[in-house]
């Protein structure tokens, strides 16, 4: 009875976030459409059961998820935002698309339930559990997180799929106790998931790299100390090695990464002596006006030089990942010179919705859920430290787990942020928000951890 008794104010919790998340937010019907859009209903034409699925030029998930939702394929996209050019577009019912932008909606409230659920029975004390509802479910509520649901893009079931993993890890780190039917099923989700959430933004990589590799240490470190559950752990750890190798194969065929690489070379290597030398050494050609060559690959002639982007095709990825390798300092003083602009905006930038199709009052609330300020990592750090002390001292299962978790999102959410930076130059807050996400998400995540109280079980 006292086990039921300690969900009554949680389960109220996720209740009033569903109520309200339908409600507040109008219709699930109305979207936007953005410059990508086009191509992943391209991408949706080709067969999923398919390698060619893996190895086109958009990631598959979200064609996946657009083939499901419109097998069809009929669509009109009336309503194109492009914020470069200052056209924001207005939400409208766009045809074909109506099924697609419900099936991203309910997959996110689903998500942050389950996030929620699977967060809050992982810790211990009637009031932590509240406390971590509250704090994760108001995370999804704020039209910064809820606004993504309705842009015909990848960004919304990415940060669904994250949030998702995010309760799995919960129940897959070891702790201390013997495997269990649900650690296993938990890991064999967090796979499952991890393999749709890696194919809906390439740079996921870096995060998926980082978590299977802590996976696999802390089910090592309880095997030595001959504790339980930990063979999910290790086992879920090898799947996600596997599921980041084979990523990274089909990555590279499909030449995904050819885009971000050329707006790399034309920003921060054909203006600097130095840095061209370092690709010349690797047989980069320079004819023709290619190093005067400014602005976007996608809008200059670079592609019409062929003997470049040949070069390009068969050695620039590999070449540019050297060049990172070989400058760390100047990699490490990048991004932290540009930390304040990964958090300054926390708007989606497509659309504006009216006051009848978004709740604008909490806006400022998702300035405070969601921080603005990139102090939030230094905060992340003196709080991890902290639980990693509580977790020394209380020897409490559920604080061993947290830590670890939280450690994972701490070291896979900067990695991420900082790697997506220096991948690609273009619409830079946009493609560091997973790893913002992750460090956003863990201050509250940490903070309710610190909470956790075995004696209020």
């Amino acid at each position: 009875m006292k086990k039921i008794l300690a969900w009554v104010l949680p389960f109220l919790l996720i209740v009033a976030f569903v109520y309200d998340r339908i409600v507040c937010y109008g219709p699930m019907n109305d979207s936007v459409a953005v410059q990508d859009t086009e191509s992943y209903f391209g991408a949706a034409e080709m067969s999923p059961f398919s390698l060619d699925f893996f190895e086109q030029q958009r990631s598959p998930s979200y064609p996946l998820l657009i083939k499901i939702s419109n097998p069809t394929l009929e669509y009109e996209l009336t309503q194109l935002s492009e914020p470069y050019f200052g056209t924001e577009a207005r939400l409208a019912v766009q045809p074909g698309t109506e099924t697609l932008v419900r099936n991203q909606t309910v997959i996110s409230i689903v998500c942050w339930v389950l996030c929620a659920i699977l967060v809050a029975s992982s810790l211990n004390g009637v009031f932590t559990k509240a406390l971590a509802v509250f704090l994760i479910l108001g995370c999804g509520f704020v039209p910064q997180i809820a606004d993504w649901d309705s842009i015909l893009s990848s960004e919304s079931l990415s940060i669904s799929l994250f949030i998702l993993s995010v309760g799995l890890l919960f129940k897959v780190i070891p702790d201390g106790r013997k495997d269990r039917l649900s650690s296993c099923l938990a890991a064999a989700g967090l796979v499952i998931v991890n393999f749709f959430w890696i194919f809906t933004r390439d740079t996921n990589a870096y995060f998926i790299i980082v978590e299977a590799l802590l996976l696999i240490l802390t089910g090592i470190i309880f095997w030595i100390r001959r504790k339980g559950q930990r063979i999910s752990a290790l086992l879920c750890g090898f799947f996600l090695l596997g599921i980041f190798f084979f990523h990274q194969g089909t990555m590279r065929e499909s030449e995904r990464w050819l885009l971000p690489f050329l707006n790399n070379m034309i920003t921060n290597v054909f203006p600097y002596e130095d840095r061209v030398e370092f690709f010349t050494e690797t047989e980069m050609p320079t004819e023709g006006n290619i190093l005067q060559l400014t602005g976007s690959a996608e809008y200059n002639n670079i592609y019409e030089n062929e003997k470049f982007i040949h070069w390009a095709r068969r050695f620039g990825l590999a070449s540019y990942q050297k060049f990172l390798l070989s400058r760390p300092l100047w990699c490490v003083s990048e991004v932290y010179n540009n930390l304040d602009s990964f958090f300054e905006e926390n708007r989606q930038p497509f659309f504006y919705g009216s006051k009848e199709q978004r709740p604008h009052w909490a806006e400022k609330p998702g300035n405070f859920v969601l921080p603005l300020s990139s102090s939030v990592i230094l905060i992340d750090f003196l709080l991890l430290i902290l639980l990693a002390v509580k977790s020394v001292r209380t020897g409490e299962a559920a604080d061993i787990r947290s830590f670890w978790v939280l450690l994972i999102l701490f070291l896979g959410g900067g990695l991420l942020m900082s790697l997506s930076y220096l991948g690609e130059v273009r619409s830079i807050w946009r493609h560091v928000l997973g790893g913002v996400t992750a460090l956003r998400l863990m201050l509250w995540l940490t903070i309710a951890a610190l909470f956790s109280d075995p004696e209020n079980s």
